[in-house]
């Protein structure tokens, strides 16, 4: 590729960023009277989480009309749904007109918001630009499910690496950047990216929302509610866990260096058990800054904004709930609704995540008007109207999507207290201040000094056991203490219920896990992995609002006592804190170092430059092959840059990263029979038997390049032009069309 040509890319992909930040800007205002309806009665009234609920309810338009298998996706399909769902918030804004003075009340929170949310696309684009490639772990898999989403005609896509059959994965976070790339007409390659930097943004200005909106609720002034909303952001988004400090603390000149042996991958790998030498405990502790700097878009990645959306959610239904007066009915069933459309399609986007903020969106309402017959059952219709709607609105999904686990187990061998404290100190300090705050002045007869001694003694076996699980369980016992003693207090018993859910999800994995793919000693390796990062973002906007009122309760006259205090507190935060926002500046360096590219937003730069022959003939079938097609091409080991025809063009191959379908089919019998057929394809010297398995599965372009050869020798370009004919070459790659030339 030439200078010229080179830098024509940049500027179109500097264009992209634009459309992406416009279209951004275009849902905010588009959303923003479903925010107001979905969060009425919070103070914020919804205004900053008009973006992410703008983007999830227009996609939601064109994932449920490609669904019909009536309509055709693409560009202009985008658009015009686009068109529709403004066409419904303007019908909706109209039948919201006696409110509107409330909502222009908000007008200029709406406008920070909107700044902020393109000022963390702007980083997010940033951070990409300095580590574009899609390369290494999964992201090979992810490129592969967002072209095919993106080239679907309908939905469910096709499994972009066992053609002929559908997505069996959490496929609507794809279809949700598959949308983004169709309104900007980006590039998938560089879509993808910019995907990420969407998601960071969104995240954030969900975070800041929850926490502004807690420490409204908990009399937080101006000043402290903004203070509040930045901490709420700043430890769910940008924050690091304090593995960082065995870097920092390391004497050894041998330390491993670089993001894949130093901290920077280590970070999410710190929750291992090892006995004699062997590991008998491996768990993933990843947290969304590793998520950021490290680049998959994976679904619990791309649900992020949806589920830090989901807390708002609660504390909406909680502060609905304690009114003494509910709304109407009609506001009550639309907002049910809504809700429930939102919490079922969590289960598409990322099935963790489904039980957890259902659960804490419906107890949260419960939880608030038990008390009070009148409450309880003003609560029914918005109830019924989210689990009715929660179902219904996705059986296309549902019907078509069979999950894998297989049951529940019992964990025998449990997480290390030093482990524990590198993931979750800061996040579990920030609770026991919080709830040490909020205790203190409670029953002071006597019965508080004892939970502090039963918590002590808590510690004292934590310390003596070296396993954390009584000291999380001893946490969540004061958790649900404070919450039960500050139940009527709306504020306070939301920012509490965060509390107790987030420190219940620690404690739960700490005695059962769900039995998966993986066996010994990964069994519980993806339990922890998806619980841990839910409990991270709840921790997390809990802590924003959870530090400020405690700080506000701290600055109260109160003698030498309450000022020593006060100083420790502050200086035992700082130290934390510190080495927290350390990591993302030492990973996002180490990582760009590691990458072969930076300064480009093209996903494919590093294969361009070392792989070309390659990418060119991804162009050429991009360009070339038909609607329908299927490709054939050698199978492909997990975390490789095999089945790169598939991935980067999301044309189906027969069979792709045969690993991974193994974990979405369940070991299929199929999965071994394709990879059979694929390696009698390229290496028969029998036409007729070479044709038959071509038949089988409707092939028609077979690739023979880098993958093919290593796989097959390097007479296999020779052996498949016996009977083919080739309509691509270039370098080491030749593609062949099946039937061509007959």
């Amino acid at each position: 590729m030439n200078s010229s040509t080179a830098g024509e890319l940049e500027r179109l992909r500097a264009i992209d960023v634009l459309l992406w930040a416009g279209a951004l800007a275009v849902l905010s205002i588009l959303g923003l009277p479903w925010a107001f309806l979905l969060c009425r009665r919070l103070p914020s009234r919804g205004v900053l989480l008009a973006a992410p609920v703008g983007l999830f309810l227009a996609h939601y338009l064109a994932w449920a009309g490609l669904s019909t298998g009536l309509l055709s996706n693409g560009r202009g399909y985008a658009a015009a749904t686009l068109v529709a769902f403004a066409t419904l918030s303007a019908l909706l804004t109209w039948m919201l007109r006696p409110h509107l003075g409330d909502l222009r009340g908000r007008g200029r929170l709406w406008v920070v918001g909107c700044i902020s949310l393109l000022v963390l696309f702007v980083v997010g684009a940033g951070l990409r630009w300095l580590n574009p490639e899609i390369g290494g772990t999964e992201k090979p898999m992810d490129l592969a499910l967002l072209n095919a989403t993106a080239h679907a005609t309908s939905f469910p896509p096709p499994d972009p690496w066992f053609a002929g059959e559908t997505i069996n994965y959490y496929y609507l976070g794809y279809s949700m950047a598959a949308f983004g790339l169709h309104l900007s007409g980006a590039e998938p390659a560089v879509g993808y990216n910019l995907a990420l930097a969407a998601l960071f943004a969104l995240g954030g200005v969900a975070a800041a929302s929850a926490g502004y909106d807690l420490a409204v609720l908990t009399g937080a002034g101006r000043r402290a509610r903004k203070a509040a909303a930045v901490l709420a952001l700043m430890l769910t988004m940008v924050a690091g866990n304090l593995a960082v400090l065995r870097d920092i603390f390391s004497e050894s000149p041998d330390a491993p260096t670089g993001f894949w042996r130093g901290i920077g991958w280590n970070a999410s790998r710190t929750i291992q058990r090892e006995d004699a030498g062997q590991v008998i405990d491996y768990t993933i502790n990843e947290f969304p800054a590793f998520s950021f700097v490290l680049g998959d878009l994976h679904p619990h990645v791309m649900a992020l904004p949806i589920t830090l959306m989901a807390v708002s959610l609660a504390v909406q239904w909680m502060v609905a709930g304690a009114r003494p007066q509910p709304d109407s009915l009609a506001e009550r069933l639309a907002r049910g609704a809504l809700t429930g459309l939102v919490l079922g399609g969590l289960y598409a986007l990322n099935a963790w995540d489904a039980p957890t903020f259902a659960g804490l969106v419906l107890a949260a309402g419960v939880l608030a008007a038990w008390r009070v017959r009148s409450r309880l059952l003003a609560l029914v219709p918005p109830t019924a109207a989210a689990l009715i709607v929660a179902v219904a609105a996705w059986l296309p999904y549902t019907l078509n999507y069979a999950p894998g686990s297989r049951g529940i187990g019992v964990v025998t061998v449990r997480s290390e207290a030093i482990d524990y404290f590198q993931v979750f100190g800061l996040l579990l300090g920030a609770a026991v201040v919080t709830l040490a705050v909020l205790l203190w002045d409670v029953r002071p007869d006597g019965r508080l000094f004892l939970v502090i001694l039963l918590a002590a003694g808590a510690g004292a076996t934590l310390i003596a056991r070296g396993e954390v699980v009584v000291a999380l369980a001893a946490l969540l016992v004061l958790s649900v203490y404070a919450l039960w003693t500050h139940r009527a207090e709306p504020g306070l018993a939301a920012l509490l219920w965060l509390l107790v859910a987030g420190l219940g999800l620690l404690t739960v994995v700490e005695a059962v896990y769900v039995d998966d793919f993986f066996g010994p000693p990964n069994e519980r390796m993806n339990t922890v992995f998806k619980l841990h990062y839910q409990a991270w973002s709840l921790l997390a906007i809990a802590a924003g609002p959870g530090l400020v009122l405690a700080w506000r309760r701290l600055t109260q006259p109160g003698g030498l006592r309450l000022t020593l205090t006060r100083a420790i507190a502050l200086t035992v935060f700082a130290l934390l804190a510190v080495p927290a926002l350390t990591y993302p500046i030492v990973a996002t360096k180490a990582k760009s170092e590691a990458s072969s590219v930076s300064g480009s937003l093209d996903g494919l730069a590093a294969d361009r430059l070392g792989r070309p022959s390659e990418v060119a003939a991804a162009e050429w079938l991009r360009r070339h092959a038909p609607g329908g097609a299927v490709l054939l091409e050698a199978p492909g080991r997990a975390y490789s840059g095999d089945s790169r025809m598939s991935t980067w063009t999301g044309i189906p191959s027969v069979i792709g990263w045969t690993q991974h379908e193994e974990l979405w089919r369940e070991s299929d019998p199929r999965i071994a029979a394709r990879t059979a057929d694929t390696d009698t394809a390229y290496r028969t010297d029998d036409s007729a038997l070479r044709r038959a398995v071509l038949d089988r599965y409707s092939v028609t372009h077979v690739v023979a390049g880098d993958s093919e050869r290593d796989r097959y020798g390097p007479e296999v370009v020779d052996r498949l032009g016996q009977d083919l004919t080739a309509v691509f070459t270039a370098g080491g790659t030749t593609i062949f069309r099946v039937g061509a030339g007959r």
